[in-house]
């Protein structure tokens, strides 16, 4: 034993320590515990969404109902900076019919506006209700636009606030067989201002996204089937939702987060299906809506994970999703990248399995502190109802942060599933295009059981099925994954369970 004391690296014993704190799956530092934000009751809430007032205080809101019977309401909650009740659960909906797919935005007034799908006189169209920031309503629940509902879509709707208080949504309906787009602006009361079709004309379109930037200009981002694959459409509206940019096709993707820097640059992250699962996709474009940065992609998994971003203060770009475990549960991710797509906070879970079961849909928000406000939907209390869970984040901008600025380019590993029985996917990128790597795993002696050489940034992820370098199956245990890159390397510890 004193050999392999010998030649065990001083990392590895940290690698141990890491193995360990993850089978007691510990929370991250800088990450408060998870927060139950409505009643233990047998209702199934869905949907959440999260923003935050000029007094830091968290509004969210979900709906709660049924498919079955048709019906379901709105309901929302005030916090406190640190998750403490200000308002209990409380409808804001308050009608009988089937109101779902809410969205929540503060104004530059600090009044809390909400949209949400609901019916109209031709089919599903867009409600809104306003409220004080106290919860007294200013407008009361009410249809807004009417709609002829969404045949091949979610029916999710999307909202931002522009500089002049006035509420810019994007929406979907199919009035004449297909699926379209819709761009609404609303005044700060929820009256219409404009109305009026973005996608092309008989072009199925769906999962749409929308941001605004500083001159008021609108960045809506869906997906279309108007090439030979499903694209990721981008259309650009002035204020006044006359076309500046009316089509173009970006990327394979879905579901994007859109949000403008400073510089009036955009970003979008969205997840993309690839032929092997999934990837979280980032995008950086210009105000004539070419493409400065990507696609980049900044995660891999097998399960279609929808991501949400927000911005802070120092334009850092703060990413939540979801994953999907074999057992059913769908653990949240987080990460954290500057204006270039480098990371300043690699992808990390925040929220571990065994919880989220039957869950997920993370939303995030950031104060004007920049600490971080996630909340999603959690299955852990009963198997037949799920609730809504709320947790906050740091974001410490200290040493630490330059720390990790500082290793932004190096390699990075991740695995997935971990534990797992039969196989494993291990995925890494290099810090620059033409280096060439090695994976390495060890067994909790440090024996190395298997090698994986001449890796390039084009393969981005390699699959172990717990078998050594002649085809033995290893037994169960800790095992390290270790990537080596020149000078530098990162590793990962897996747990193999057979």
């Amino acid at each position: 034993m004193a050999g392999v004391h010998k030649m065990m690296p001083k990392s590895f014993y940290c690698l141990l320590f890491t193995a360990f704190c993850l089978l007691l799956e510990a929370y991250p530092p800088g990450w408060s515990d998870d927060i139950l934000l409505t009643p233990e009751d047998m209702k199934v809430r869905m949907q959440p969404d999260v923003d935050v007032d000029g007094f830091n205080n968290v509004w969210a809101v979900w709906d709660s109902g049924s498919w079955v019977s048709g019906t379901a309401e709105i309901l929302y909650s005030k916090r406190d900076s640190v998750g403490g009740c200000l308002i209990p659960e409380t409808d804001v909906s308050n009608n009988t019919s089937f109101s779902h797919l809410p969205r929540v935005a503060v104004d530059a007034s600090n009044n809390v506006q909400f949209i949400w799908r609901d019916a109209s006189p031709q089919g599903d169209g867009v409600w809104h209700a306003k409220l004080a920031n106290d919860g007294s309503i200013i407008v009361p629940s009410h249809l807004a636009v009417s709609g002829a509902g969404g045949g091949s879509s979610t029916l999710l709707p999307e909202m931002v606030i522009n500089k002049y208080k006035e509420i810019c949504i994007i929406w979907d309906e199919e009035p004449s067989g297909y699926n379209q787009m819709n761009f609404t602006k609303l005044d700060s009361m929820g009256n219409p201002i404009i109305t009026r079709r973005v996608s092309p004309a008989g072009v199925l379109s769906f999962w749409p996204g929308i941001g605004v930037d500083s001159f008021g200009n609108n960045h809506l981002g869906y997906r279309t089937n108007k090439t030979s694959t499903d694209s990721l459409a981008y259309t650009k509206l002035d204020k006044d939702g006359n076309f500046l940019i009316d089509y173009k096709a970006l990327d394979a993707g879905l579901l994007p987060t859109i949000i403008a820097d400073r510089s009036q640059n955009i970003h979008m992250v969205y997840p993309h299906q690839t032929g092997y699962g999934w990837v979280i996709n980032y995008l950086k474009l210009n105000q004539n809506g070419n493409i400065i940065i990507g696609p980049k992609t900044l995660y891999e998994f097998e399960y279609c994970g929808i991501p949400h971003m927000a911005m802070d203060s120092l334009q850092y770009l703060h990413i939540v999703w979801e994953d999907q475990t074999a057992s059913g549960t769908f653990p949240i991710y987080y990460t954290k990248i500057d204006t270039l797509g480098n990371f300043a906070i690699p992808p990390m879970q925040v929220v571990y399995p065994p919880y989220t079961p039957g869950g997920g849909l993370p939303r995030i928000a950031v104060d004007r502190n920049n600490r971080l406000h996630l909340i999603w939907v959690d299955g852990r209390i009963d198997p037949n109802t799920t609730d809504i869970f709320y947790k906050r984040g740091e974001n410490e901008q200290t040493v630490k942060e330059l720390e990790r600025l500082k290793a932004q380019n190096q390699p990075k590993i991740s695995v997935f599933p971990n534990p797992f029985t039969t196989e494993t996917k291990i995925a890494f990128s290099l810090s620059q295009e033409t280096e060439k790597g090695k994976i390495e795993i060890f067994d909790i002696l440090g024996r190395k059981v298997k090698e994986f050489s001449h890796l390039t940034n084009c393969q981005l992820s390699i699959t172990w099925q717990g078998d050594d370098n002649v085809g033995n199956r290893l037994p169960s245990g800790i095992y390290f994954i270790c990537l080596s890159v020149s000078k530098s390397n990162q590793s990962a510890p897996v747990v193999l369970l057979r």
